[in-house]
């Protein structure tokens, strides 16, 4: 009961001195370990900037040689329209527009992109074609085909992975119906309803 009554008495509400030395350690660790956490959070803030800011550089400089090609492509573009005779056939704008298609092609192949040139009668590949319509096939081995190309693929050289595959319509094999089986949807298919 005394020692109740002497820490009552005691300066800092009774708690022992080395109670309340170990308290202040203790609180001045904690703000020395809160000043190192602010000052990582800082680090990694600048780090994260500094990390934005080198791959928004690397994408310009990987971007610069394309840029330059596009420049050049539409220079030529301006150049010849502004020098086209007055009859300007249309098999020589044709051939015109193959050598800015081939212009781009070689930028493309710069950059590292390769076009995926299909042909009518190639087998479809769906890693590299893509179906978007069918055309009817004249017997059943041209169906699975390639009937049209649409519009070209594009190959990422490096990794070796279709970057966007050819739109292609395909042959599909219908076979024709029995004689004797006709349908009410034939029958009017054929006209005679």
């Amino acid at each position: 009961m005394d020692e109740d009554i002497a820490a009552e008495d005691a300066p800092d509400g009774g708690w022992p001195p080395q109670l309340i030395a170990e308290l202040a350690g203790l609180r001045a660790q904690i703000a020395r370990e809160h000043d190192r956490a602010a000052a990582r959070e800082q680090v990694i803030d600048r780090l994260h900037e500094d990390n934005q800011a080198l791959r928004s550089g690397e994408r310009r400089l990987l971007l610069l040689p394309l840029l330059a090609d596009l420049r050049r492509l539409r220079h030529e573009l301006l150049r010849s329209a502004a020098g086209l005779p007055e009859q300007f056939s249309g098999s020589r704008a044709a051939e015109l527009l193959r050598s800015y298609a081939f212009d781009l092609q070689l930028t493309l192949e710069r950059g590292g992109i390769d076009v995926l040139l299909p042909a009518p009668g190639d087998p479809l590949d769906p890693s590299a074609h893509r179906a978007v319509g069918t055309v009817p096939a004249g017997d059943q081995e041209a169906a699975g085909t390639l009937a049209e190309i649409l519009l070209d693929g594009y190959l990422d050289v490096e990794s070796g992975r279709v970057v966007t595959p050819a739109e292609v319509r395909v042959h599909r094999w219908t076979a024709p119906p029995e004689p004797g089986d006709s349908s009410p949807s034939q029958l009017i298919e054929d006209g005679h309803v």
